[in-house]
């Protein structure tokens, strides 16, 4: 893949995330000038994560990472608006809950209950190691996202 088709491809992820992004934002009644800056930052957000993972990351620290951007963005942007960072970071940051690893967890516990066999220890192990991926995952999310906000209050209070 050449950069120019690396470049499409992480639009087209950042536009779709910015939808969802948006739909979410809308959902939870965010103001209308909060609007672009919530799809931008989960444009951003989600891009950041594919092309982290697309390069060999795991889901869980690259989930970190574009958490970390997202608080950071959410951050700065609610301070310039003199409102709570909670309202740029929550909407851009629910498309980044890992679905399908929570989906898959929770089938192959159901798979492996209404089982006969004893002989269903690797699907339990790879439902243990779903749980484990979604648990993370949306641990170092909720983690990255506070994480910038907490720090900025932490040294504007010692200022």
């Amino acid at each position: 893949m050449n950069d120019y088709d690396l470049v499409l491809l992480l639009a087209e992820k950042g536009f779709w995330a910015a939808v969802a992004t948006l739909g979410f934002a809308v959902l939870f009644n965010v103001p209308r000038y909060a609007l672009p800056y919530c799809g931008l930052i989960g444009a951003l957000g989600y891009a950041l994560r594919f092309a982290l993972m697309r390069d060999g990351m795991g889901i869980v620290f690259a989930t970190l990472l574009a958490a970390l951007l997202i608080g950071i963005l959410a951050t700065a942007l609610a301070q310039r608006f003199s409102v709570s960072g909670i309202l740029f970071a929550v909407s851009p940051a629910i498309p980044m809950i890992p679905g399908s690893y929570a989906y898959r967890a929770v089938m192959g516990v159901v798979t492996v209950a209404n089982s006969s066999s004893l002989a269903r220890g690797g699907e339990l192990m790879l439902a243990l190691d779903n749980a484990a991926k979604a648990m993370l995952t949306i641990l170092f999310l909720s983690f990255g996202v506070a994480l910038p906000g907490l720090v900025w209050s932490t040294l504007r209070r010692e200022t």
